[in-house]
């Protein structure tokens, strides 16, 4: 996809989203450009390698909005997810309708490209793994993370649905899911969204 959104038409506010999201994206440590390659740290030495996007079972396509925090920062953005077999992607949006990435996820990479992000510093790959987390079936997540030494459990309580991922007794992040809304916490790095929109089929 080509980039077409001018650089100087997003204000200070669009600016201040740019780098609280680049923030989130590069707390953690970097991988190599490929599924079976890419370390995706949750502690400062437990990791996961990306499940392979053709064995998710999910179909969406949909937008979606971003409210998120990472410290004492806000953030605010829109997006666009399509999820299936064979494909990941995110494209990502300001609130003026400016595109600020595209973070795609196949069977064999992870691309991302930027006209408002430094591509040198972002491991998307993150972003991919939280994904992940919170959309793919527990069949195929929780068998995955305990491979890794990982605790991933899930409970259901009337329309509620809450994940928790821990290593040994560490808590890690809770992702808490009530119809089209979605709400990640990531307690060991400080930040978290909610996401809201389209869901999975």
């Amino acid at each position: 996809m080509d980039f077409k959104g001018n650089h100087h038409s997003i204000n200070g506010l669009g600016q201040a989203l740019v780098i609280a999201f680049s923030l989130i994206l590069c707390c953690c440590h970097s991988g190599k450009n490929g599924l079976s390659a890419t370390p995706v740290y949750y502690t400062d030495d437990a990791f996961v390698h990306l499940l392979d996007v053709s064995g998710s079972g999910i179909s969406m396509d949909a937008p979606q909005h971003i409210d998120g925090r990472y410290g004492d920062k806000d953030f605010s953005m829109d997006a666009w997810m399509r999820l299936n077999d064979s494909l990941l992607n995110v494209v990502l949006f300001s609130s003026f309708g400016n595109t600020l990435a595209e973070i795609t996820c196949s069977r064999d990479s992870v691309r991302f490209n930027s006209s408002m992000m430094d591509m040198g510093k972002i491991k998307a790959e993150y972003i991919i793994a939280d994904i992940q987390l919170c959309y793919y079936d527990m069949a195929v997540l929780k068998p995955h993370f305990e491979s890794y030494g990982f605790t991933l459990i899930e409970t259901t309580e009337g329309d509620v649905t809450l994940r928790k991922l821990s290593k040994g007794n560490r808590d890690i992040l809770t992702i808490r899911k009530v119809g089209n809304t979605i709400e990640l916490k990531n307690s060991l790095r400080n930040y978290s969204y909610t996401v809201t929109g389209g869901q999975a089929q």
